[in-house]
């Protein structure tokens, strides 16, 4: 089987393998192939991972004073800060 996969040019791949390939590289697309082949597969946004790290970081780094700078440096409104912060309040 390893052979056979060597062999496969990336033009042979179809559309998926293809799109896994470009992101991934060609070896991993197949690895992801054979590990989990005709498996419906969700892959959730990153959001579920980021969001709650990010206002773990807006939390840590509020001083009382820099609602602004917080918005600016992490693309939110003031007002999104502020709800971050009351749904989460500092000790």
């Amino acid at each position: 089987m390893e052979e056979l996969i060597q062999d496969i040019k990336n033009e042979d791949l179809p559309e998926i393998y293809s799109e896994l390939a470009e992101c991934i590289g060609k070896e991993n697309a197949l690895k992801l192939g054979l590990a989990f082949a005709g498996v419906y597969l969700y892959i959730p946004k990153l959001d579920k991972l980021i969001i709650p790290l990010r206002n773990s970081k807006i939390i840590k780094e509020y001083n009382g004073y820099n609602i602004k700078q917080l918005a600016i440096k992490y693309g939110l409104t003031e007002y999104w800060i502020r709800n971050i912060l009351k749904r989460n309040p500092v000790t």
